[in-house]
């Protein structure tokens, strides 16, 4: 027992080798009186080795004392629980036994060790720190706001800046949350597929289950990545071309561990030294943008193939997966599968086996029989690896109108499109054609004959040219009309500013056809597409319109381009090669306008009838996101989060001035108590409506997935802010000065990340209220209600009341912990039911599929089994810590 409390500081408490705490700067750890004198007491500070000298009478000095059954650590670095006390000569001794050896051993104040946790509550209530009941209550609600996300099912879905489709969420949800997923993501131009693989990053990294990504996109892209990865997600990735790798290697002997976000451009996998570093690297995840670029023809194929084999997770993005061929997409499906996916003819069978699925699929779909519709997909269908969703399926896109313009072989396309610029002076036209050398020379006429500055977009230019091009057509205010684009140049860009396409000339590839009218034709038009095509008379192209229009390539998406084209692409070039040469009457072409409307019939039929259909279906599964939905909408409900941002800008010094009643100006003051990383000194404007965000693409859009909001949680839910408080209690039904304690205790899992234990076993917080005779009034007193009778006390005063309670609370801090052991059992019981449940069903449904459908890994199967196996193991040790403490006492008016 204790035979001498030491509760407050007078002239006579002090005695050489006591152990005190700076209430002024607990980061010096334990200090050690070494000197005491009549008016003055020195002390050392071995922790940083500082010396500090205070007048006796006021020190700013708080004794430090461990009770019994209370764990320490000597200065030698092992621990110890205390089983007595005494003092002897102002010196406190501590009887205890060792943890490692089970030795009962006496250790004098002295031998302590110097580092104490600072920002722990009981320490800071000793040092006397105490912080206002506001950023108590702040800490509290971030803790609660904390939990809900961590149990959200659209954490890491909430923030991007786009609009909420369903089918975008379905494929982000359903990918971002498998083990290792590999998959194509292959929907039509136009349907967001980038944002689908924002989506996925976005939700992996924010929920632990990626750390270290690396993207591969054209050379072309690379800055556009980089600013729709920042714009929508707030993901901040570094790109690596080949100067950026040259400055790193000069500060690191591995190029690419200097960043945990990497995109490189396509032209670095050819490269014969860079492209080895990349293999030097463990990225678990990898994304690769217009993959249909990369055939096994490519140099650049093999590298991808060694870093497929590498990265555990593949997403491969193209919305022309059979571009190149039928085996060319194939062996890009052997690059996420190779054991599945190892034989050609096997898998054009397959394709063929889904006709006979596709009726019986439908008919499930509309009979609303989603169970059933599920299982048959599951079974059979490709969507384990594939991705397809086409814009017939998702509708809610513009109509195409086609301009055909018929010219004589005297008459001048430049003429021509001349007099279709001034015919429309107020809209913007795009304009496409083949070479850079043609975009070049259209510019220098137009500017010469015309006046008319055009912008160009060509793969000559830097990708810093191509980004300034393209924002100076897209201004409003200061654009210029027409931006005159090459074919490799405007691929992947999107041109929705526009209305009017026009085809100076016309690719020779049905899929060059439908990307080029892709780059306006696309998720976020609102207007009809026009698209303006001069045809001369008797000219190659002539051959090449007349066939498009055989497939109705202009008017709609063409899905069956590809396959037509692979059939009869040497009798389109025999037939265009003969009307440019002779001007007659072509029966080669006569025959292949017949052969094509045939066939494209033929073939949308056994697409609407088989695989496709079978992919739409399977691409969306409204029942299955609509809860994912309905999370997001009511997180787009955003008052509870603008209030919580604005007491916390409040209280940690940072400004925020309404400008109308959706947005707001947001900048760092003198004040700011922490920095905010990504908030720059000028300020930057914010909103938290999804909508408002759309429409003004330079304000800031806030969620919970928001860096700003993740770091006021964390910062609030794991820092010392709000972690002590005293408050005035005011309740006349209670004598003056009874007193009560509530600590507030956090338990979680010491888990790895990829493990996801949140979602089983969020930070769990557990309150205990006494009072002070250390009964548990936790079940009687609400919270709630308790917190409507307080009141805020001025530090000064509050730090004297702390003083003296210093002992009774330390003692009700270590009764508290009992009941929070209990209330903790509780809920790992519950966790431990709920992941031996869900786990155990969603192994048997893997394992169940996989005797039908051989896309289901074994990987994936053994990766379901260990996290239950190890979430279960984890759950043995929760880790109960106190988070904070508040004192209340009853001071009536």
């Amino acid at each position: 027992m204790v035979t001498d409390v030491v509760t407050d500081v007078t002239t006579a408490d002090f005695a050489m080798g006591q152990r005190w705490l700076s209430e002024t700067e607990m980061e010096q750890g334990l200090g050690v009186i070494t000197q005491v004198q009549d008016r003055t007491v020195a002390v050392l500070f071995p922790a940083t080795g500082e010396m500090r000298h205070y007048a006796r009478r006021d020190a700013p000095l708080a004794r430090y004392h461990l009770l019994v059954d209370e764990r320490g650590q000597h200065a030698d670095g092992w621990y110890f629980r205390v089983t007595e006390v005494t003092v002897q000569d102002g010196v406190i001794n501590y009887q205890a036994q060792r943890e490692d050896n089970g030795d009962t051993v006496v250790i004098a104040e002295v031998h302590l060790a110097a580092q104490v946790a600072a920002n722990h509550p009981l320490t800071r209530i000793l040092a006397g720190k105490v912080d206002r009941l506001d950023l108590y209550r702040l800490r509290h609600q971030a803790q609660q706001f904390l939990q809900q996300w961590q149990q959200n099912p659209a954490a890491g879905l909430l923030g991007a800046r786009a609009d909420v489709l369903a089918h975008q969420i379905f494929i982000a949800a359903t990918v971002a949350d498998r083990f290792n997923p590999r998959v194509l993501l292959a929907d039509e131009v136009g349907l967001g597929k980038t944002i689908e693989a924002g989506l996925i990053l976005q939700r992996r990294l924010l929920t632990g289950r990626s750390e270290r990504v690396l993207i591969v996109v054209p050379d072309s892209l690379a800055h556009q990545w980089i600013v729709e990865l920042l714009r929508r997600f707030n993901l901040r990735f570094s790109l690596f071309d080949q100067e950026r790798c040259e400055q790193a290697a000069l500060d690191a002997d591995s190029v690419f561990t200097t960043e945990q976000l990497v995109i490189v451009p396509q032209s670095l996998l050819t490269h014969k030294f860079w492209s080895l570093e990349l293999l030097e690297v463990n990225w678990d995840l990898l994304l690769v943008d217009e993959a249909h670029q990369l055939t096994p023809a490519t140099p650049a194929f093999s590298k991808l193939s060694e870093l497929c084999e590498a990265i555990g997770s593949v997403i491969l993005l193209t919305a022309t997966p059979e571009q190149a061929g039928a085996e060319a997409h194939f062996a890009r499906l052997q690059l996420l599968d190779p054991d599945r996916f190892s034989d050609f003819a096997s898998f054009q069978q397959e394709q063929q086996h889904y006709q006979t699925l596709a009726p019986q699929a439908a008919a499930l779909a509309a009979a609303g029989k989603d169970a059933e519709l599920d299982q048959l997909l599951d079974h059979y269908g490709t969507g384990r690896v594939m991705f397809r969703n086409s814009r017939s399926h998702v509708g809610q896109f513009p109509q195409r109108v086609l301009h055909p313009q018929r010219l004589t072989p005297e008459q001048n396309k430049l003429d021509w499109l001349i007099e279709l610029l001034k015919q429309h002076k107020q809209q913007k036209f795009v304009l496409i054609c083949r070479h850079t050398d043609q975009v070049l020379l259209l510019q220098e006429q137009l500017r010469v004959q015309t006046g008319i500055h055009a912008a160009v977009f060509h793969e000559q230019l830097t990708l810093l040219e191509r980004d300034r091009a393209a924002a100076y057509f897209a201004s409003p205010e200061e654009g210029c009309p027409l931006l005159i684009c090459s074919e490799i140049g405007s691929e992947g860009r999107n041109f929705q500013c526009a209305q009017h396409l026009v085809l100076f000339d016309l690719p020779h590839h049905p899929d060059l056809l439908e990307q080029r009218i892709g780059r306006l034709d696309r998720i976020g038009q609102q207007d009809t597409i026009h698209i303006h095509v001069p045809i001369v008379a008797d000219s190659a192209e002539a051959a090449l319109f007349a066939w498009y229009q055989a497939m109705d390539a202009f008017n709609q998406p063409n899905a069956v381009g590809a396959a037509i084209y692979d059939q009869l692409h040497d009798q389109v070039l025999a037939a265009s090669t003969m009307t440019d040469a002779e001007g007659e009457d072509n029966q080669l072409l006569d025959e292949l306008i017949i052969a094509t409307e045939t066939m494209a019939a033929d073939l949308r039929e056994q697409v609407q009838a088989g695989r496709d259909r079978l992919q739409e279906l399977n691409a969306c599964r409204p029942h299955q996101v609509q809860p994912v939905l309905d999370a997001i909408c009511a997180a787009d409900d955003y008052q509870a989060l603008q209030a919580f941002m604005e007491q916390f800008w409040d209280r940690f010094g940072i400004d925020y001035d309404a400008l109308n009643d959706s947005s707001g100006w947001l900048r760092p003051t003198e004040q700011l108590r922490v920095p905010i990383a990504g908030l720059p000194e000028e300020g930057v404007t914010v909103t938290f409506a999804r909508g408002y965000a759309l429409q003004h693409e330079d304000v800031e859009f806030l969620s919970w997935d928001h860096p700003f909001v993740q770091q006021a949680l964390e910062l609030l839910s794991f820092d010392s802010y709000g972690s002590t408080c005293v408050a005035q209690l005011k309740n006349r039904a209670l004598p003056a000065g009874t007193w009560f304690i509530e600590l507030q205790f956090v338990s979680t899992l010491m888990a790895p990340k990829a493990l996801q234990a949140h979602e089983f076993y969020p930070q769990q917080r557990i309150r205990v209220l006494l009072d002070s005779q250390g009964r548990d009034l936790t079940a009687k007193v609400a919270a709630a209600g308790l917190d409507k009778q307080l009141l805020p006390l001025d530090k000064k005063q509050a730090r004297g009341l702390l003083k003296q309670l210093r002992g009774p609370c330390q003692q009700a801090i270590k009764t508290a912990w009992s009941p929070a052991e209990q209330a903790q059992s509780s809920f790992v019981a519950t966790a431990a039911t709920a992941v031996e449940q869900q786990l155990a069903q969603q192994l048997a449904r893997l394992e169940q599929l996989q005797q039908h459908n051989p896309l289901v890994r074994d990987s994936e199967i053994n990766a379901v089994r260990e996290r239950r196996e190890q979430l279960l193991q984890a759950l043995t040790q929760p880790v109960l810590q106190l988070d904070a403490v508040r004192v209340m006492v009853n001071i009536p008016a």
